[in-house]
């Protein structure tokens, strides 16, 4: 089996302009309730990346070796002809800099035998009143080593955990989803719970009214279908390739939507890859670009942008590690619907969503509700079904923001926020 020692010693010979190469020796074990399954296995994943330099510019290639036979040298020479095949514009690549410091391993899982490790969270899971629950766990803990060509040596040991579970109440049932470093960090008996007090709901719920609201977004909701959720497209605009050839609606120094930076309370976001236990943190990147906390959004105005190495040498800047975890500045609002309601005359609670989808270059959004709940005149009604179409990007930038704040995944931010203005279709 070909090992990153063989793929070093084969780039060195073939004098490569410039190269990293990562290894990850991964170690997962899945326990699943439904099936009565227990499995273990071991991997081993590694990524290689090749630029070189010719008279025209310079080629780039990626490869990502899932199985590890035959010969490093004729790996090798795969990513070089690649690389010949994809010549762009020169650049320079700049001098490493430090990993970041940010802990991604769950001390629990460092030694633990994690098919064992996952059995026992299964049986010791608090299940919720009223409603049944099968759960599935994936643990994966993976020893990373990454060195390239400029001298750049890191190594360290992360662990990723994913738990699905369904559950049910009569003939309704509901799936979550959660991921997390740390197991105690995926939260997974408050999801049950949450999930069985929204079959209650959902059992009483009607069909939806029409009409002009206040549209509050619950966690469930605004972090639909994991990762970034409804802030995705604040991401997507933070794309250093596509804003510098215009491809976003916003520009650096340019508000992210009119009046965003004369809001109540203007938006702020930042990029932080070096947050301890977030599921986008790591101390290097997939290029091999250390990580870095920068800001995306201040007072409602852009201010950064991920910077891969490619783009940060044509901008003659560093290297930032791209955009990792979201972190979304609080707000005041205290989070209560039924008083948005008594303000405003009507407001809908959405509690989950059946679909989100965005546009990543416009920010245009349709929220497909799943379940709501319609709080007017006093009293909240549940109901199941109905759309929301809004520009995400106008919308979160006036939105209000909980002061409550939430850590799920690759977002730390506020628990919910209050868009004054909507249309329930």
């Amino acid at each position: 089996m070909i090992g990153r020692r063989e793929l070093v010693r084969a780039l060195e010979r073939r004098r490569v302009s410039d190269w990293v190469v990562i290894e990850r020796a991964q170690e997962l074990a899945l326990a699943d309730e439904a099936r009565g399954l227990e499995r273990r296995e071991a991997r081993t994943r590694a990524t290689l990346i090749v630029h070189q330099d010719v008279p025209s510019g310079r080629g780039t290639a990626r490869l990502e070796l899932a199985a590890l036979e035959g010969s490093a040298a004729d790996l090798v020479d795969r990513a070089l002809a690649l690389a010949a095949a994809a010549v762009a514009p020169s650049w320079k690549s700049v001098a490493p800099a430090a990993p970041a410091k940010v802990t991604v391993l769950d001390p629990a899982l460092a030694r633990a035998d994690l098919a064992q490790a996952a059995a026992a969270a299964l049986r010791g899971l608090r299940r919720p009143a009223g409603a049944t629950a099968s759960a599935s766990l994936e643990l994966l803990r993976e020893q990373v080593a990454v060195q390239s060509s400029a001298g750049l040596t890191a190594r360290w040991t992360a662990s990723q955990l994913r738990a699905e579970a369904l559950v049910a109440a009569g003939d309704r049932s509901l799936a979550v989803a959660r991921e997390a470093r740390r197991l105690g960090d995926l939260g997974l008996p408050a999801a049950l719970a949450g999930a069985a007090a929204d079959l209650g709901l959902s059992a009483a719920a009607g069909a939806p009214e029409p009409g002009r609201c206040a549209l509050v977004l619950t966690a469930e909701a605004m972090l639909h279908g994991g990762g970034h959720g409804v802030w995705a497209p604040f991401a997507a605009h933070a794309d250093a390739a596509l804003e510098r050839r215009g491809l976003t609606r916003y520009r650096v120094g340019a508000p992210v939507a009119p009046g965003a930076d004369r809001a109540d309370e203007p938006l702020g976001i930042a990029s932080d890859g070096a947050l301890d236990f977030a599921t986008g943190s790591a101390p290097v990147g997939e290029d091999g670009d250390a990580i870095r906390r920068f800001p995306l959004i201040e007072r409602g105005v852009c201010v950064g942008v991920g910077l891969s190495a490619r783009e940060a040498a044509r901008r003659g800047r560093d290297p930032n590690g791209g955009v990792r975890n979201l972190v979304v500045a609080p707000g005041t609002w205290d989070g209560d619907a039924a008083a948005a309601a008594a303000r405003r005359g009507r407001a809908v609670e959405v509690r989950r969503l059946r679909a989100l989808s965005i546009d990543p270059y416009t920010g245009e959004a349709s929220l497909e509700l799943l379940l709501a709940v319609d709080h007017r005149g006093g009293a909240a009604r549940p109901f199941t079904s109905g759309a929301v179409y809004l520009d995400l990007v106008a919308a979160l930038a006036r939105a209000r923001r909980s002061a409550q704040l939430i850590a799920r995944g690759p977002y730390l931010g506020p628990a919910a926020a209050l868009i004054e203005d909507a249309e329930l279709v």
